[in-house]
């Protein structure tokens, strides 16, 4: 026959691996996630986005934070209006942005479809639509300065 104290002392080890097992595997499910996480980390950081402009005279690369990494303008870009080079070369920029976000954005979602992250992190926010460039304004005409102005010749054929 057993005693009281025996069957608690076995009782109390039963538990114990019992809680020994359930840790070990919260541990496991805890460094997987965060191998996970680290590979995704370190394949959303190495995301990029390119794009070229409808005629390929501006070629725009970026990196994932949306930081231009390559600019490529052709000869012919530089023959536009700096203006309008300038617009074109924003709205590519843009263009490659929004790339490198949707390769961010592809290796967070099944992470996210896994209940892994609620959400993935907003590395690149959504850029809202450039205002259309105006024209800028007309320079005020300088006023035409003359001769009457200053009341009659300033240098006098008097003497000192």
């Amino acid at each position: 026959m057993s005693s009281p104290d025996h069957l608690n002392a076995e009782l109390i080890n039963a538990r114990a691996a019992q809680l020994t097992d359930q840790a070990a595997h919260v541990y496991s499910r805890v460094h997987r996630r965060n191998e996970t996480l680290a590979a995704a980390r370190g394949q959303a950081v190495a995301a990029t986005g390119s794009a070229s402009s409808s005629d390929g005279a501006v070629r725009v690369s970026v990196d994932a934070g949306g930081m231009l990494t390559d600019l490529v303008l052709a000869p012919g870009a530089l023959q536009q209006n700096p203006r309008q080079l300038a617009a074109v070369v924003v709205q590519v920029a843009q263009q490659a942005a929004a790339v490198a976000r949707a390769a961010v954005r592809d290796v967070y979602t099944p992470l996210q479809n896994e209940g892994v992250v609620r959400e993935a992190p907003v590395l690149l926010p959504e850029v809202a639509a450039p205002p259309p460039v105006a024209a800028p304004p007309a320079r005020p005409r300088r006023p035409e300065v003359s001769d009457d102005e200053f009341g009659g010749p300033v240098m006098k054929e008097q003497g000192w």
